[in-house]
């Protein structure tokens, strides 16, 4: 979706591999998140008229998630049904039903 809006990926040194700290701007919470990825998109290249930040890697900074503003769309760059804690992001799935549905998150 990054790339499909603009916005520009980088190869990352050794890829995010295993479990990383991931930070949820909007509650403004910590999850360690499993992860298995090799690229991250350029922050500066986001067009922020149309999408926000929503997760970050805490690690190196990277963004793990967006939120598309006039979309429902949200993305993010791990995965949220896996270990360390199966049941800690699923929120995510949550708020992506209720942005379907109509409500607001």
């Amino acid at each position: 979706m990054g790339i499909a809006t603009g916005a520009k990926i980088k190869k990352l040194k050794y890829g995010h591999r295993g479990n990383h700290p991931v930070k949820d701007l909007q509650d403004d919470k910590i999850y360690m998140t499993s992860q298995n990825h090799g690229y991250y998109i350029i922050e500066d290249s986001i067009n922020s008229d149309i999408v926000e930040i929503s997760h970050a890697n805490l690690n190196d900074g990277t963004i793990e998630g967006l939120k598309y503003k006039d979309k429902k769309i949200i993305t993010i760059q791990f995965e949220p049904e896996s270990c360390p804690g199966p049941e800690d992001t699923e929120y995510i799935f949550d708020n992506f039903v209720r942005m379907v549905k109509g409500g607001v998150k």
